[in-house]
C-alpha cells in the first residue's frame, strides 16, 4: 500500500495487515493529531487497513 503523510510531505510504498491505529503506532505519530483516510474515505481508527491500496494521514487542524 502507499502510505502518504500529510505533516512531513512523505510518501511511502509499504506492506501493513493491521489497524490504522496500529499503523500509527508503528509510524510514532499520536493518534490525537491526524485523521486516516482508507482510499479516499475517512476511517475510524479501529478500521482493518489490510486491503487498502492508498492510506492518507492527515493533520487535524483546529482554530478558535
Amino acid at each position: 500500500m502507499i502510505v502518504s503523510i500529510e505533516k512531513n510531505k512523505d510518501e511511502r510504498n509499504m506492506e501493513f495487515i493491521g489497524t490504522a491505529a496500529a499503523l500509527l503506532e508503528q509510524l510514532r505519530i499520536n493518534p490525537i493529531t491526524v485523521i486516516v483516510a482508507k482510499d479516499k474515505k475517512l476511517i475510524p481508527l479501529d478500521t482493518d487497513i489490510s486491503d487498502a491500496k492508498r492510506i492518507d494521514i492527515l493533520n487535524v487542524v483546529s482554530g478558535g
